[in-house]
């Protein structure tokens, strides 16, 4: 809860300072916003540590293979990393950037998720 709290403030700090920085040097708010989400989302991945042995743990005991979890997990990083720079690009007054990143994140998406569709494919062709 404390690494929440910290994030928090840490952003109402950077929202604060990209106001004041909104006369008189505007095109410093996107790095300084950028610098901010890095700050956020490397902060994050000290909580996604215990998520990736939870999830190591359940295919150890399922006898699932990573062809199953992997591109479960790689979705959901390409949608946090998709969403964070389509948002900065929004920030930054390039919408039509930030509608291309997302539509990258999505084809990327797809493309991680290709052995899991192979593998549902392959399950198919054995049940016909």
């Amino acid at each position: 809860m404390d690494v929440l709290l910290r994030f928090a403030a840490a952003a109402v700090l950077l929202t604060a300072v990209c106001l004041l920085l909104r006369r008189s040097n505007p095109e410093l708010q996107v790095p300084l916003a950028a610098a901010g989400c890095c700050f956020v989302l490397l902060g994050t991945l000290e909580l996604l540590r215990p998520l990736r042995e939870f999830l190591e743990r359940a295919a150890a005991l399922s006898g699932l293979s990573g062809v199953y979890l992997l591109p479960v997990a790689k979705c959901v990083v390409i949608a946090v990393v998709a969403k964070g720079a389509a948002d900065l690009c929004r920030d930054g007054g390039q919408s039509a950037v930030a509608g291309a990143v997302e539509l990258g994140g999505a084809a990327a998406a797809l493309y991680v998720s290709l052995p899991l569709l192979s593998s549902l494919l392959s399950f198919l062709e054995g049940l016909l």
